[in-house]
C-alpha cells in the first residue's frame, strides 16, 4: 500500500493564467480572480456556474450603492402605490374614511416622521380637534417595531369614568404608531391588549399621545393629562420599575402635558427617576436578560432590541430636558451601547433618523459639560471655546447630513448648531462687543433657518402638529434669538423687513404647535404677538437700538439663559412695564367720553391682554391670579 501511494503521480494543481483585469463578478465580490485560460471562465465562475465577463470599464457596485438603489426602488414603489390611490374613485375613499378602525393593528412597518399613509390622513382628518394639512411621502427610512398584532379585537377599557370602545383604542393606537412613534420609536409592541397586560400606564400613555391632535372629543386630552399625571407619579413609588414603565415616561417627556409652564413641568423629575431605574435593570448594557442585573426582584425578561431602544430614547429625552431647562446633564450616559447604536453595530435595524438624533444629543452632552466647566471659572463663556465647538460640529454635521439625510435630520442638526452658537451671546464680562457681532449674526441666521425649515416640514408632513416638546422648546429658543436682536443695536445694519417677517413667522409657528386653548405654545404666541405689536406701535424702538444682544441674567442656565433673559427683558426693563406705569391708576368712568391719548399717551395693543403666569419663575412684579387669564387696563388687573 505504501509503495502504491509512492508510485501514484501527484495531483496537478491548476495553473493560474495572469490576466490584467478580473471578471466583473469577482470584482464585485472583491475576491481573487483565477482564470484557467485566457478565453475560459475563471475558476470561481465555473464552480458557481456564473457568467464570466471581463470588462475593463466595469465599476464595482459598493454596498452603499446597492442600498441607494434599493431605496430608489422602494420610493418608486411608494410613488406608484400613491398615484394608484389618487386614481381610485372618490366614493371609495369617502367610504373608507367614515369606517371606524376595528380589529387589531395590522401594520407591518410604518413610515418615518416625513411619511404617512393616505388612509391615516382620511381617518385622522375626520376625528381631529385641530385640522392639519395633508402630508406627502418623502425619501426617509422606515421605522420598525414588532408586528405582534393578534386576530383578537381590542377589548374596551375604562379610565376613571371615561369609557373607550375597542374601535376607539384601535384608532388612537393607529394614530400613535403612524404619526408620533417615528419621532421616538421606543415602544416595540403594537397589540393594544398585550400592551395593557404588560403595563397599563404605557397603554394609556399611547392613547394620550395618539389623541393629542386626533381626539374624538374636546375633553379627552385634558382628562388624559390629569389622569396620566396622577398615574405616573404613583408608578414611580412602585419599585422596581419595568422597562414598559420607563417607555411610558419617555413618551410623556417627549409629548408632555399641554398645561405645563415654562419651568414648572415634570420632565426633569420623571427622566431622572427612570434613568436610575434603567441602570438597576441593566438596560444601559443594551442586553436583555443580563445575568448580573437579573437578581432577586430585579428580573428582566426583555430583549436586546428593547433594551437598546429604551436606553437610546432615555438618553435623548434626558439630554433634551437638561438643555431647555438649563441644568447640568446629570442623567445622560452616552456609553458604548449608544455609540454602537449610532454606528449601526446592532444585530437589528435602527432607523437612521433615530441614530442622527442620538448623535446630535451626544454632541450636546459633551458641549454642555465643557461650557459648565468654563462657567465655573468665569461669569461668561469664552468665544474661542464656542468657536472650537462650532467647528467640530460643522465636521460632524457634514458627515451625518449626507445626501441620504432627510429634512428632519437637517432640522435636528440645525437645532444643535443654534444651541452652540447662542453661547456667543453669553460672553465673558468686559469682552469687546465688536468682534462678537459676526458670530451673533451667525446665530441669528441659524435661528431664521430653523424657523423656515420648521414651516417647510409642516407644509410637507404636518410636523408642527405632532412636534415633540423638546423640539417645541428649541423653536422657542430660536424665536427668542430673533426677538432679542429685534430690540438691539444690531437693527442699525439688519434688514428690518426681513427680521420683522421672521418674528411674525415665529408667532404663526407657535399658533400651529398649539393643541388646546391656553397651552404653552398658545401662550407663547400671544406673548410674541404682543412684543411685535409693541415694537411697531411704541416710540421705544430708537432706545432699544442702543442695547447689545447679550445675556445679563441667568448666565448659569446654559442655553436656556438666552430664552429666560429675552422674556424677562421684554417684560420688566422699561418696555411693557414702563408702558403700564404710564397709564391712569384707575379706568375712566366713561371711556368713550374721554380723550384716549390723554389717558394712554403711548398706545398699548390689544394683544397685551395675556396671561403671564406661564413664565413661572420670580419676576419683579406678578399677577394676582393665575387662571383664567387676566385682562389688563393701564397695568391693573380687572
Amino acid at each position: 500500500m505504501a509503495d502504491a501511494r509512492q508510485e501514484s503521480p501527484p495531483a496537478l494543481l491548476p495553473s493560474r493564467i495572469k490576466r490584467n483585469t478580473a471578471c466583473t463578478t469577482c470584482r464585485d465580490a472583491k475576491v481573487r480572480c483565477n482564470p484557467s485560460s485566457a478565453d475560459q471562465p475563471c475558476q470561481r465562475c465555473a464552480r458557481l456556474h456564473l457568467t464570466c465577463v471581463v470588462d475593463k470599464t466595469h465599476k464595482r457596485v459598493s454596498r452603499r450603492s446597492k442600498l441607494d438603489q434599493l431605496a430608489q426602488e422602494i420610493q418608486s414603489i411608494k410613488e406608484t402605490v400613491g398615484s394608484t390611490n389618487h386614481l381610485l374613485p372618490s366614493s371609495t375613499s369617502d367610504t373608507r374614511s367614515k369606517e371606524p378602525v376595528s380589529g387589531s393593528l395590522e401594520i407591518a412597518s410604518i413610515a418615518s416622521p416625513n411619511a404617512i399613509s393616505t388612509a391615516s390622513r382620511h381617518a385622522s382628518s375626520s376625528a381631529s380637534v385641530v385640522p392639519f394639512e395633508p402630508r406627502v411621502p418623502s425619501k426617509t427610512p422606515a421605522t420598525t417595531y414588532l408586528n405582534d398584532a393578534s386576530s383578537e379585537p381590542s377589548l374596551p377599557r375604562t379610565l376613571g369614568s371615561y369609557p373607550f370602545s375597542g374601535d376607539d383604542i384601535d384608532y388612537y393606537f393607529r394614530m400613535y404608531f403612524e404619526v408620533y412613534h417615528p419621532y421616538m420609536p421606543v415602544v416595540r409592541h403594537t397589540d393594544p391588549n398585550k400592551c395593557f397586560e404588560l403595563c397599563p400606564l404605557l397603554f394609556w400613555a399611547i392613547i394620550y399621545v395618539g389623541s393629542r391632535r386626533h381626539a374624538k372629543g374636546t375633553s379627552l386630552v385634558p382628562f388624559l393629562s390629569e389622569e396620566i399625571r396622577r398615574q405616573v407619579f404613583a408608578a414611580l413609588g412602585d419599585t422596581p420599575l419595568s422597562i414598559h414603565t420607563i417607555n411610558a415616561v419617555i413618551l410623556i417627556c417627549s409629548w408632555v402635558f399641554p398645561n405645563v409652564r415654562l419651568t414648572n413641568e415634570p420632565s426633569a423629575i420623571l427622566s431622572s427617576a427612570v434613568a436610575h431605574a434603567a441602570l438597576m435593570l441593566g438596560i444601559h448594557t443594551g442586553k436583555g436578560q443580563h445575568p448580573e442585573y437579573s437578581q432577586g426582584i430585579l428580573q428582566n425578561n426583555f430583549t436586546d432590541e428593547a433594551a437598546t431602544y429604551t436606553w437610546a430614547g432615555l438618553n435623548i429625552v434626558s439630554q433634551r430636558v437638561t438643555s431647555y431647562m438649563g441644568v447640568p446633564p446629570i442623567t445622560s450616559l452616552f456609553n458604548q451601547t449608544i455609540q454602537n447604536t449610532i454606528d449601526g453595530r446592532t444585530p437589528f435595524h435602527v432607523p437612521s433618523s433615530f441614530r442622527v438624533l442620538l448623535e446630535c444629543q451626544k454632541f450636546l452632552n459633551r458641549t454642555h459639560k465643557i461650557i459648565l466647566a468654563n462657567l465655573e471659572d468665569s461669569s461668561g463663556v469664552s468665544a474661542n471655546i464656542v468657536q472650537v465647538l462650532e467647528d467640530e460640529w460643522n465636521i460632524v454635521q457634514g458627515m451625518i447630513c449626507s445626501e441620504r439625510a432627510d429634512e428632519l435630520d437637517k432640522f435636528n442638526a440645525l437645532l444643535v448648531q443654534l444651541e452652540i452658537q447662542i453661547f456667543y451671546m453669553m460672553p465673558v464680562p468686559g469682552s469687546d462687543p465688536e468682534p462678537m457681532k459676526q458670530p451673533i449674526l451667525r446665530a441669528y441666521l441659524t435661528a431664521t433657518s430653523i424657523l423656515r425649515n420648521a414651516q417647510q416640514l409642516d407644509r410637507t408632513t404636518g410636523f408642527l402638529g405632532h412636534i415633540t416638546h423638546p423640539q417645541m422648546r428649541s423653536l422657542m429658543t430660536a424665536s427668542c434669538v430673533i426677538f432679542r436682536l429685534l430690540r438691539s443695536s444690531y437693527m442699525h445694519f439688519l434688514d428690518h423687513k426681513a427680521i420683522e417677517a421672521t418674528a411674525a413667522e415665529a408667532v404663526s409657528i407657535c399658533q400651529r404647535m398649539s393643541i388646546m386653548e391656553a397651552d404653552l405654545p398658545m401662550r407663547l404666541a400671544s406673548l410674541f404677538k404682543a412684543f411685535l405689536e409693541l415694537y411697531h406701535s411704541s416710540a421705544w424702538g430708537t432706545t432699544w437700538q442702543t442695547e447689545e444682544p447679550i445675556v445679563t441674567a441667568f448666565l448659569h442656565r446654559l442655553g436656556a439663559g438666552v430664552t429666560f433673559d429675552c422674556l424677562i427683558r421684554w417684560k420688566t426693563d422699561g418696555t411693557m412695564k414702563h408702558a403700564f406705569e404710564q397709564q391712569a391708576p384707575n379706568p375712566p368712568a366713561n371711556v368713550a367720553g374721554e380723550d384716549a391719548n390723554a389717558i394712554c399717551p403711548i398706545p398699548i395693543p390689544d394683544s397685551l391682554d395675556i396671561d403671564w403666569s406661564f413664565m413661572d419663575f420670580e419676576w419683579n412684579w406678578t399677577l394676582p391670579s393665575l387662571n383664567p387669564p387676566v385682562t389688563f387696563w393701564g397695568g391693573q388687573a380687572r
